[in-house]
């Protein structure tokens, strides 16, 4: 009972968490490399975790977290950004549209 209450709290306040701390890494000038690698380290686990769990919207939610984190350039980020959109839009139309097998109608004589 513990345990997943333990897991429900980190979920719901880890992005918001890591998002505000993002307003505030450029305070730490020269330690912002630093501070963004660590923090792209702590989001990759909770993106695994997410994983293992089935939790894959916390985790769509904790990749864009690594992306805005990331220490690549503004241009890199939007275009991922924009390609790991694109794939999760394609997976959507995958799953909508592959094949089914038709419901068994029975026959009476």
């Amino acid at each position: 009972m513990m345990f997943s209450i333990l897991t429900s709290v980190i979920k719901w306040f880890a992005i918001p968490v890591l998002l505000v701390a993002s307003l505030f890494s450029g305070l730490a000038e020269g330690y912002e490399p630093l501070v963004n690698v660590l923090v792209c380290m702590a989001v990759i686990l909770l993106v695994q975790r997410a994983a293992w769990l089935h939790q894959y919207v916390s985790g769509a939610g904790f990749i864009a977290v690594v992306v805005v984190f990331s220490p690549i350039s503004l241009v890199v980020k939007i275009f991922l950004l924009l390609f790991l959109t694109c794939i999760a839009a394609f997976a959507a139309l995958l799953a909508a549209f592959r094949n089914r097998p038709l419901p068994a109608v029975c026959e009476t004589p």
